[in-house]
């Protein structure tokens, strides 16, 4: 029997009354096993093993496919799941992990990213640039740490008075001069590479008492988006 301090990610039905479901775990990263009877109408089992919720895992494992013993919420993170909003951007994160992480490989730094960010989200006043922050300290961990210090062309350091590029190719903020038509790379404004900068060298608990126009918010997480599809 091993237990798991677990995110539950996700979950599809097998069979008649079963259920596969998918965590992150802190001890092994991802680990999928079957819920038996998880879908009858008396089980116990799957209240403590929605998506979104902060549980404490026992599976037993011998050939194949481990199954769930017990499970016992830890956190369940009600605001978040009762905010379609939020819980929609939450569930946007979970497929990212279902997508791009291999089973069983270990990271407790991304889990506590991760485990931090639901607790932040669960909060009443729950703050937008809490997501676009996790978002760019998750492709730090995964070793997509973007250069917002210096030109990551010629390496001189940014002029803020001056118009500054992100290019997705290179990795980070571009001067005008090293600019070329063609390349892949959009304009950033100078709040938005302070917010940069600031993402990429506080905790989210710091992060989440900034404040931030929503239009450079809006374009920070435009950038955002097209840097993911780019390295991912």
């Amino acid at each position: 029997m091993q237990k798991y301090t677990a995110i539950i990610l996700s979950h599809c039905n097998v069979g008649e009354f079963d259920r596969l479901y998918s965590f992150y775990t802190r001890e092994k990263g991802i680990v999928r096993a079957i819920g038996r009877g998880a879908r009858k109408q008396a089980a116990k089992l799957a209240g403590h093993l929605e998506p979104g919720t902060l549980s404490e895992v026992y599976i037993a494992r011998s050939r194949g496919m481990g199954q769930i013993a017990s499970a016992i919420t830890l956190e369940s993170f009600e605001n978040v799941k009762n905010n379609l909003e939020r819980l929609q951007e939450i569930l946007k994160i979970f497929r990212f992990f279902g997508k791009n992480f291999a089973e069983e490989e270990k990271d407790e730094k991304i889990f506590n990213l991760l485990e931090d960010f639901l607790k932040l989200s669960n909060d009443r006043d729950f703050k937008k640039i809490l997501l676009e922050a996790f978002w760019w300290k998750l492709f730090d961990a995964l070793g997509h740490r973007p250069e917002a210090m210096k030109c990551v062309e010629c390496g001189a350091k940014l002029e803020e008075t001056k118009k500054n590029f992100f290019d997705m190719g290179k990795g980070g903020i571009i001067c005008k001069k090293c600019f070329a038509s063609g390349i892949d790379a959009g304009s950033i404004t100078s709040t938005q590479i302070k917010l940069l900068r600031i993402i990429l060298a506080n905790s989210l608990e710091k992060i989440s008492k900034v404040k931030v126009e929503e239009r450079e918010l809006a374009g920070l997480g435009r950038i955002r988006e097209k840097f993911g599809r780019y390295n991912f």
